[in-house]
């Protein structure tokens, strides 16, 4: 099975996206898109979210998936607005598994990164869910993420296990069984963020940090209901590089190309000692690049393109997420970013 985003160029092959339309144009062209075997294609949560008529958008979809036996699903939800309206939509076909991406096993640690989620609307929610027959839920969280400790690693464990007990409470299919699959994905400090001055984790902390979430999860009671997945560091470390580089890191990208580097989205054509050897070659190094604290003095790589939101905006956010102090939702209350200046989005709505 291929699975595409909706933004793949292959995509076209099959359909088109369609922005800013009726929906009764949407549904009509529905029906002339051909839904060939074996593919699935997935929409991200912000794609989604940014439909303004999502509501009346599943809606009207529903008669036609359950006239044609689709099952109408999203990829990943937020579990501070998942309401039981739309828990009966998604399984009025057939249940489908439900994604929740908590990104953060404590609330100190959610109120870092400005998740705006609690622990007690994470359980609402899978309350819901288990009530309404579900019994398959995905999780998905970061390790490394800034100011992280072991306390917040070893609560992603305790986060799951509570979801556990909350489906003993309340699940409606219980002879079933629940499936929890717990993912955990390395956190890399992305430019134009308040995190561009944090450091990353080295390849050792990455992996320890995995561990320490798969012992713990082994150490619970019915731990056979989990299934853990987690990912080599290597990856994650050179996206770190290419991400938070210079001009100079171009001349390892060449050199690694040269070296043969290839096709190096798919596993079985990534040779980690390729880049290696690029690196050592050309002089770059992840300590300079990757695990070293930057202070706001530093002229970053990025600094001269301009993106609306100001840095001194990113600096005060980065203090406020060392405090743990949550900001707002734009829609709750301008914050003053600087993405007003492009004149359009969230700043000019009623």
């Amino acid at each position: 099975m291929q699975i595409y985003e909706v933004t793949d160029p292959l995509f076209k092959e099959y359909g088109k996206i369609i922005d800013s339309v009726e929906l009764t144009e949407l549904l009509a062209e529905m029906k002339h898109t051909p839904v060939p075997e074996d593919v699935v294609y997935v929409a991200s949560e912000p794609k989604l979210e940014a439909l303004a008529v999502m509501k009346e958008l599943t809606d009207k979809m529903l008669p036609y998936c359950e006239a044609n036996h689709i099952s109408l699903s999203v990829p990943s939800l937020r579990a501070d607005n998942f309401s039981r309206e739309l828990m009966e939509k998604l399984q009025a076909v057939r249940k489908s598994g439900l994604t929740f991406a908590p990104e953060a096993g404590t609330q100190r640690l959610r109120d870092v990164i400005n998740k705006n989620l609690t622990e007690e609307e994470i359980l609402s929610t899978c309350t819901q869910a288990f009530a309404g027959g579900w019994n398959s839920v995905k999780l998905y969280f970061m390790l490394g993420l800034p100011t992280e400790t072991d306390e917040d690693v070893i609560g992603i464990a305790e986060l799951v296990y509570k979801i556990l007990q909350v489906w003993r409470e309340n699940g409606s299919g219980k002879k079933r069984g629940l499936s929890i699959n717990l993912a955990t994905a390395y956190f890399v400090p992305k430019p134009f963020t308040p995190f561009q001055w944090a450091p990353m984790n080295t390849h050792e902390e990455f992996l320890g940090k995995a561990y320490t979430v798969n012992h713990t999860i082994k150490d619970q009671l019915n731990k056979k209901s989990i299934k853990y997945n987690w990912h080599e560091a290597d990856v994650t470390l050179l996206e770190g590089l290419l991400a938070r580089g210079d001009r100079r890191v171009g001349r390892t990208i060449l050199k690694a190309y040269e070296n043969g580097a290839l096709y190096d989205a798919w596993s079985e054509t990534f040779h980690y000692d390729i880049w290696l050897k690029a690196m050592e070659e050309t002089g770059i190094s992840y300590d300079f690049y990757n695990f070293r604290t930057r202070t706001f003095d530093e002229i970053l790589p990025w600094d001269f393109i301009h993106i609306g939101v100001t840095r001194k905006f990113l600096e005060r956010e980065w203090e406020r997420a060392k405090q743990g102090i949550v900001t707002p939702n734009c829609r709750q209350g301008c914050s003053g970013c600087g993405g007003r200046s492009y004149g359009g989005g969230v700043c000019y709505e009623d």
